[in-house]
């Protein structure tokens, strides 16, 4: 079993495209990359949502809502690691960091983050 947080990211009111990429990928990813031990993360993964016809298309086709700016997500061994970060004071420096990261260019009011539980269905890309 697999467990991931996912966060559905929308960028500061005011920050352009092109800074929220610039330090999603430069500064925040390498501050993960630092920090992954201290969070027992194993994988870490940034799908930047930089595409605008087809979503739009998509979006539109599907009455849906505006598109988030990217999706972080980051796998865990279990739950309990995730637990066990989530409550453990070594670890709360780290979580500190990157909060205060966050707090630059994310709209965290407007970026939820969840906890799944991954299950493969199929995968042909093997």
């Amino acid at each position: 079993m697999t467990i991931k947080t996912i966060m559905c990211i929308r960028r500061k009111p005011g920050l352009s495209r092109e800074a929220f990429e610039h330090h999603w990928k430069h500064v925040h990813a390498p501050l993960i990359d630092r920090l992954k031990g201290e969070l027992k993360i194993l994988r870490y993964v940034q799908s930047n949502a930089n595409e605008e016809v087809v979503s739009g298309f998509l979006r539109q086709q599907r009455n849906g809502p505006e598109k988030f700016d990217g999706v972080g997500q980051a796998w865990f061994r279990s739950l309990e690691d995730l637990v066990d970060v989530a409550g453990n004071p070594a670890a709360a420096d780290a979580l500190n960091a990157l909060r205060e990261d966050e707090m630059k260019f994310i709209d965290l009011e407007n970026s939820p983050m969840f906890v799944v539980q991954e299950e493969d269905v199929f995968d042909t890309m093997e």
